[in-house]
């Protein structure tokens, strides 16, 4: 039950994040923001999946979960940032 809570909080963080995330007006400003919106509905979609069916969640979805919370929080929420360092 504790990877299950852990699991569904770590998906909404991250959709609270990429939601609170402040745009700036730049070249891709469009591409930016339709990224970091599919990527937040998405989170926010599986945080509330898990957390209101009470899926069984493996261990490494738990722990995948938790470490793409903290990536998206270090980068303030900025997918596109993390997707520049990945290139």
């Amino acid at each position: 039950m504790v990877l299950v809570f852990a699991t569904a909080i770590a998906h909404l963080l991250s959709a609270l994040w990429l939601a609170c995330h402040r745009r700036e007006e730049g070249g891709n400003w469009w591409r930016n923001g339709l990224v970091n919106s599919l990527c937040g509905g998405t989170f926010c979609l599986a945080g509330m999946d898990i957390l209101l069916t009470a899926a069984s969640v493996s261990p490494w979805h738990a722990g995948l979960s938790i470490l793409a919370c903290v990536l998206i929080a270090r980068s303030r929420g900025n997918i596109m940032l993390l997707w520049s360092a990945m290139k």
